[in-house]
């Protein structure tokens, strides 16, 4: 994998904007892998430094090992950078996650972002280590990244503090860093008064991006860059709160009404006037009719056009 080093973001971790991708189906909702490419070039054309494949936003835990790994695959032959790519390798079986992770890893990706195994609900501290230290020992290579999920909105999904901090003892050249996903200012605030400098932290919820970049981390994962790259990435590079607001607004007026993923794929339904971004994998439901004439009333509050740029 790719050893991009700073002075202060050590092993590896990212920098500015990485998107977490939606993905696009076809009507057997089999994975749209041209749409899906597509997609990947436009963000990465428009402000996203890289981008994060198959995370709890691209219905991850939806799709089998060898959709995923197609995928990343289909990536790679069509010539996306392996260092704009974070694979997230997370599943229910550990067996799955290795399998994941090898694939990543032999194509040379940036790095893995991976969760506990969300099967079975409260899994004590050290069935948690086992399941990364499982991970770790069993591939090959030595010379690649992982950065820890924490995301409390899957079973067994928030990382207890006690778990990372001897993950990090075990596997001090591995781990890159920590990405929060509960939302939460005060959960992410504590990851980084815990872990930061030696670990870095990053936020993925836009709300809390220009907060959690004051604490000193180095960039963001997002999901509303899926329709706003160039934004999100000013918001971030520049610390701008004029750039970070157009988010918020998106989130509070448009998104935040609806399921975040079905919401996301609906606008770049009606952005792109392809009603075929509205399909979702069960067990997520695509919205109806009047939820996507609530969001496209919504969204005429915004210049926002098909090439997902908002006048600026």
């Amino acid at each position: 994998m790719a050893s991009e080093k700073t002075v202060t973001n050590l092993n590896n971790g990212f920098t500015e904007l990485w998107t977490s991708v939606l993905t696009p189906l076809n009507p057997d909702l089999s994975i749209d892998t041209t749409k899906y490419i597509s997609h990947v070039k436009a963000l990465l054309e428009n402000g996203s430094k890289g981008v994060c494949i198959f995370d709890a936003t691209g219905e991850g835990a939806s799709f089998s090992c060898s959709e995923r790994q197609a995928v990343l695959d289909e990536l790679i032959k069509e010539k996306i950078p392996s260092k704009s790519l974070l694979v997230c390798t997370t599943a229910a079986s550990i067996e799955d996650t290795r399998t994941l992770t090898l694939n990543a890893v032999s194509q040379n990706v940036y790095g893995c972002l991976m969760g506990a195994p969300f099967f079975y609900n409260k899994s004590s501290n050290q069935g948690i280590i086992n399941s990364y230290a499982y991970i770790f020992n069993s591939i090959p290579e030595k010379n690649w990244f992982m950065y820890i999920h924490n995301n409390p909105a899957v079973n067994c999904g928030a990382i207890p503090h006690a778990v990372i901090s001897e993950l990090i003892r075990l596997f001090p050249t591995f781990i890159s860093g920590i990405v929060d996903a509960s939302e939460n200012l005060s959960v992410t605030t504590e990851l980084v008064r815990s872990f930061l400098p030696s670990c870095m932290v990053y936020t993925q919820y836009e709300k809390d991006i220009l907060k959690v970049m004051d604490l000193n981390s180095t960039g963001a994962l997002s999901f509303v860059a899926n329709l706003l790259p160039r934004q999100i990435s000013k918001a971030i590079t520049r610390k701008s709160s004029s750039h970070a607001m157009l988010a918020n607004d998106l989130i509070d007026l448009v998104i935040g009404h609806h399921p975040k993923i079905p919401a996301c794929k609906s606008i770049l339904s009606l952005l792109h006037h392809n009603p075929q971004w509205l399909l979702v994998r069960p067990p997520f439901v695509s919205l109806g009719k009047e939820a996507l004439a609530d969001i496209s009333k919504n969204l005429k509050k915004f210049a926002l056009d098909h090439e997902m740029k908002f006048q600026i």
